[in-house]
């Protein structure tokens, strides 16, 4: 693999000495390669390269990392650095309008993931719009766990490999955080 443009480590608890992500210019896509700390192994555990399958977008080399290592997504996005600096979350009330107004445009695979979006974001979901990590109803995300989740929806829709719903939802969740975080 030849002519990185772009590189940083990947600071996340237990494989932060030696990881890193970035983009490669000659692939056209964005790759990581992750040690277990302590690994003298010259080869990384985990690389996720382009050369392999395209990586288009930061979303999906984080969404890739959570699914590879079991890390926490928060921690993923912050260990990449690609988190939002200062998140925040439109008000209960403007989700639920919002909802409600959803409601009114049928039962579309896209607006089931709005909707799906919307409704974790209130703490009414009982798994996570991309990861689909189950999720306590009676705990609402912070804005910095929406940010994150956000990043695995855009990276879902990019990567595909649809197991629980069509492309079509995780268009509509990824709409839907965006919205959400005031985007």
């Amino acid at each position: 693999m030849g002519g990185y443009q772009l590189h940083d480590a990947v600071d996340l608890p237990g494989w932060e000495h030696q990881s890193i992500w970035g983009w490669d210019e000659g692939t056209g896509s964005f790759y990581a390669q992750l040690w277990r700390n302590g690994s003298t192994s010259d080869a990384p555990e985990i690389w996720l390269t382009g050369a392999l399958k395209p990586y288009p977008w930061p979303g999906c080399i984080a969404l890739e990392i959570v699914e590879h290592t079991q890390a926490d997504t928060l921690a993923v996005v912050q260990a990449m650095g690609i988190a939002h600096p200062d998140p925040t979350l439109r008000t209960a009330d403007e989700v639920m309008q919002r909802a409600e107004e959803l409601r009114k445009l049928g039962d579309s695979g896209y607006i089931r993931g709005q909707h799906h979006a919307l409704a974790w974001t209130q703490g009414l979901a009982e798994f996570t719009p991309g990861t689909r990590t189950e999720w306590r109803r009676d705990r609402w995300p912070t804005p910095e766990q929406a940010d994150a989740e956000h990043h695995m929806v855009t990276g879902r829709v990019y990567l595909g490999g649809y197991k629980f719903h069509g492309r079509d939802f995780f268009s509509g969740a990824d709409e839907a955080l965006s919205w959400a975080l005031g985007r």
